[in-house]
Formats: C-alpha cells, sequence, structure tokens
C-alpha cells in the first residue's frame, strides 16, 4: 500500500489541478534524470533540479496515479486530521475512519471503533481494509461485474415462513 503524506490532504482535494500540475512536473524531472538530459545543465542547475526531485518525490510519490478524485478516503485521527475530513465532506468524498473515545463519529460516514493510537491497531485495521480492497477488485476483474451468482450471494436471503403455523 503506498504512503500517502498527511502534507497533502489539507488542500489536495480542492486543490486537484494544482497537484495534478506538481506531478506532471514530477514526470518531467523524471524523464530528465533518466536520460542524459542532465549533463547539458551546469552544475549548479543540476543540483537545484535534484533537490527538486527529491522533495517532490518525498511529497507526492503516494499519490503519483491518482488521475481523479478518490471515492473515499481513510483517515486515522478524524480528530487530529479535522481538515481533510472538513474538505472531504465539502467535496462528497466518502470518509472512513479509526476513531476512539475522542473523536464524534457523526464527522465521518464510515466509523471503525478501535485504538487509533496504537501501531499494531492502525495496521490491522489498514492491512483489513486493503485485502478487502484488492479482493474486490480481483472480483470485480475475473467477472467483468457481477453475474447472476455473485448477485445471489448479497442478496439477503429470505425468511422461511413457518410451516408449522398453517
Amino acid at each position: 500500500m503506498p504512503y500517502v503524506s498527511d502534507r497533502w490532504l489539507g488542500g489536495a482535494l480542492t486543490n486537484f489541478r494544482t497537484i495534478r500540475s506538481r506531478l506532471a512536473r514530477l514526470e518531467e524531472l523524471d524523464a530528465l534524470k533518466s536520460g542524459d538530459q542532465m549533463g547539458a545543465y551546469s552544475k549548479k542547475m543540476q543540483s537545484a533540479l535534484n533537490r527538486e526531485h527529491r522533495k517532490m518525490l518525498r511529497n507526492l510519490n503516494g499519490i503519483r496515479t491518482l488521475n481523479r478524485l478518490p471515492e473515499c478516503m481513510v483517515v486515522i485521527d478524524p480528530k487530529k486530521e479535522k481538515n481533510a475530513i472538513r474538505e472531504a465532506r465539502s467535496m462528497g468524498v466518502t470518509t472512513i475512519a479509526l476513531i476512539d473515545t475522542d473523536c464524534d463519529p457523526d464527522l465521518v460516514d464510515l466509523p471503525i471503533p478501535g485504538n487509533d493510537d496504537s501501531i499494531r491497531s492502525i495496521e490491522l485495521i489498514v492491512q483489513q481494509l486493503a485485502d478487502a480492497i484488492l479482493e474486490g477488485k480481483a472480483v470485480g476483474a475475473a467477472g467483468g461485474g457481477k453475474d447472476e451468482k455473485q448477485a445471489a450471494a448479497y442478496v439477503s436471503p429470505e425468511p422461511e415462513e413457518d410451516k408449522d403455523a398453517e
């Protein structure tokens, strides 16, 4: 699972166009660095380009493949990340959050009660979410959508009528 820095959460949803332009610049720097074009620049300019590439890679590498607004966002501590929650709500992005007793569950769409201070708790919840996403993608890719068997699996069984009552 790619690491997404919390530095971008404060404005990435509302400033999505700007973020995409910076990611395009990161791709330019990657192409420049991988090719032989870097030798055409002075040492000072090479140093500046390398510094810019390192900084952009550190801050934006986790969202490098993000081509559209996300459908949902997972937040570990909504009390600490209140700006991200507020921005997600304003953009209509579903929020899933691991909440502790000090957080308000009404602020998020899907609260997951748990310890948001423990690394082991966070790893467990995030790993389960990632596995569920991968499993869902595999089911969707294998069948090309829901077929009758999959649809039947998701439909809850109807309660059987009590035959003794007749």
